[in-house]
């Protein structure tokens, strides 16, 4: 299917964003510490610096993690339902939750239009620190229908296989 090709590629290229943005935080954090307290020279720009990257792995990251199934899932009440019904449930779950991640999309794409200046000690725009946000409503919003495809796909079919993409329902 051409969704999950396209998925597996951003899965990839996330990764490496997600894993780019940590190791420049914690060595902007260590540099810091290191120059602040070995020579006195404390450095002016690491804030923003790790404010920047921690934005990126907050809503990258979680869009990365919706995708693999990772965040918390409570499923004790559809666990006792009938395997076919609970994939009903789950598809109709999934089909709710897509109007909140267009609504946040929208909500950072608005933000990303209203942001004006530069930001305090490295001059970028300002639309850069927001620009996360409304990347990772977006990619949301991708793997938001991905998943309900796919769920539909799984509630269709008489075998019992879980959805194709991430991590099984409910395992964290």
């Amino acid at each position: 299917m051409l969704l999950e090709k396209v998925a597996n590629v951003a899965d990839r290229l996330l990764t490496v964003w997600i894993v780019g943005a940590l190791v420049v935080m914690v060595l902007t954090i260590i540099s810091d510490v290191f120059l602040r307290e070995a020579l006195s020279y404390p450095l002016t720009w690491n804030l923003e610096v790790a404010q920047y990257c921690l934005i990126n792995l907050t809503y990258v990251g979680a869009a990365l993690a919706f995708r693999h199934r990772a965040h918390i899932s409570i499923n004790v009440v559809t666990s006792l339902l009938p395997t076919r019904v609970e994939k009903w449930v789950d598809v109709a779950g999934r089909v709710l939750v897509l109007p909140f991640l267009v609504i946040l999309a929208y909500s950072g794409m608005q933000i990303l239009q209203k942001a004006k200046g530069v930001t305090p000690t490295l001059r970028l725009p300002i639309w850069v620190y927001y620009f996360p946000i409304f990347i990772g409503a977006v990619l949301l919003c991708f793997y938001g229908v991905l998943q309900a495809i796919e769920a539909v796909h799984a509630a269709r079919s008489d075998g019992g296989a879980e959805p194709v993409g991430g991590t099984p329902r409910g395992v964290v």
